[in-house]
């Protein structure tokens, strides 16, 4: 993966499933593979840190383009050529969604450790905080009695 964004006028092919975006410090348009998504990378122009952003999903894919259908008067050799490129790109964007699934995979079974981990943290320290109150409870009675005696 090209974890190295490029400037939508930049040298580099923009290709489909691409992810465009700004950076929020010096406003240049760039583009990276979809795989990069959620990642800090340096913009290619003024070299700050920038997150890519994670598609919506509810952001439609790019549609592979398909081949126009063999009518008998184009050559068959075309038509294979066409499906060999359509298969190719198919093949390629496959590739792109099982490694953005396998990274998301990562990232989730990182993100439950962390979950799992601060939960445990969390009910250590509710242990502690009642222990705390049971003994300002103890110290508030002790006090109150103290208040209470009469000087002999």
């Amino acid at each position: 993966m090209n974890e190295q964004p490029t400037h939508l006028n930049g040298a580099a092919e923009i290709r489909e499933g691409d992810i465009l975006f700004d950076c929020p410090h010096c406003g240049k348009s760039m583009a990276i593979e979809a795989a990069g998504a959620g990642l800090m990378v340096p913009c290619a122009d003024c070299g700050r840190q920038v997150q890519v952003p994670i598609p919506d999903a509810s952001t439609p894919a790019a549609p592979v383009a398909a081949p126009r259908p063999f009518n008998g008067a184009e050559d068959p050799q075309v038509l294979i050529e066409q499906l060999d490129a359509a298969l190719a790109m198919a093949n390629q964007q496959n590739d792109r969604l099982i490694a953005e699934k396998e990274a998301l995979q990562e990232r989730r079974a990182f993100l439950e450790h962390l979950r799992v981990t601060n939960a445990t943290r969390l009910e250590q320290a509710a242990r502690e905080l009642e222990s705390i109150q049971d003994a300002l409870d103890r110290t508030m009675a002790l006090l109150a009695e103290i208040r209470t005696e009469k000087p002999v």
